[in-house]
């Protein structure tokens, strides 16, 4: 996994020194995405079986649940694109932004 992020990692450090970022914050930065992209691995084979039962329900279904969750800066809001859809349980979480504010929002379903 490294071999693949290495240039990822490499970027976002040389953007933060041009930001004017100390060594120190640089490394505890690319330290949380290199811990964040190793748990998105993890939950690949998880998040693969949630994706079809997603996609299992109706066109009409997703759309409703797309465009009914709650933002805590907008209130009813609705997902921004590039969402992810998880298993936690007995539910399906969908977890994105609000397309309007960019806020975190969630919301669930329960598993069928």
């Amino acid at each position: 996994m490294a071999a693949t992020y290495e240039g990822k990692y490499a970027k976002m450090a040389e953007q933060f020194r041009a930001d004017g970022c100390d060594e120190s914050m640089i490394e505890k930065f690319i330290r949380q995405e290199m811990e964040a992209d190793k748990a998105k691995s993890k939950r690949g084979v998880n998040e693969l079986k949630a994706w079809k039962k997603w996609q299992a329900l109706s066109e009409d279904t997703r759309r409703k649940v797309l465009s009914s969750a709650f933002c805590h800066t907008c209130g009813l809001a609705e997902f921004a694109p590039n969402y992810s859809v998880r298993s936690d349980k007995f539910l399906l979480v969908v977890e994105g932004v609000c397309a309007k504010c960019g806020g975190r929002i969630v919301r669930t379903i329960e598993d069928l």
